[in-house]
């Protein structure tokens, strides 16, 4: 194979692969920064559900919108945000279980998302944010959270805790 064959068929799989994998996130002019392929764990009842979400860093804050019917689901100000963490674990840390044990007590709810999360299979990536009377623990993909993790830290100015694949 000859230099120039080399070089178109190395041109092709790269525009190939490029036009595969889809953009993970979209700045609008206002820089704020969207990105999809997002779900929450959201409470039903006794069932703990995965729901679809777009995730949005605006200019004070993050918003959790539902992909289904692009109602905004949470609101999270930046400045009311206590913690952030990351963990690429079987379950989304809860900082040692004891945060989640005291909530449930004044939550009863809360036991209900530890439970069946527990008997997951896989690891996922986990980003779990909390404000002083709200939460959400998000499940980001392997692609998007090198995205999604700096983007929140550079919007939001708090650094995320945990640990993980190369968070």
């Amino acid at each position: 194979m000859n230099l120039k064959n080399f070089i178109s068929a190395f041109l092709l799989a790269a525009f190939i692969l490029n036009a595969s994998m889809p953009a993970a996130a979209q700045v609008s002019e206002s820089s704020d920064v969207f990105f999809d392929k997002v779900e929450i764990l959201v409470s039903s009842g006794e069932k703990v559900k995965e729901k679809s979400v777009r995730l949005r860093f605006l200019q004070d804050e993050m918003q959790i919108e539902t992909t289904a019917d692009k109602k905004i689901f949470k609101t999270f100000k930046y400045a009311d945000i206590k913690d952030a963490e990351y963990s690429y674990t079987k379950k989304p840390r809860w900082k040692t279980g004891v945060g989640l044990g005291a909530a449930s007590l004044l939550f009863p709810p809360l036991i209900l998302i530890a439970i069946p999360i527990g008997f997951s299979k896989h690891r996922r990536h986990w980003l779990t944010v909390r404000t002083g009377d709200d939460y959400a623990v998000l499940k980001l993909s392997k692609r998007n959270r090198k995205l999604i993790l700096p983007a929140f830290e550079t919007k939001s100015g708090i650094n995320i805790s945990g640990n993980g694949d190369d968070k």
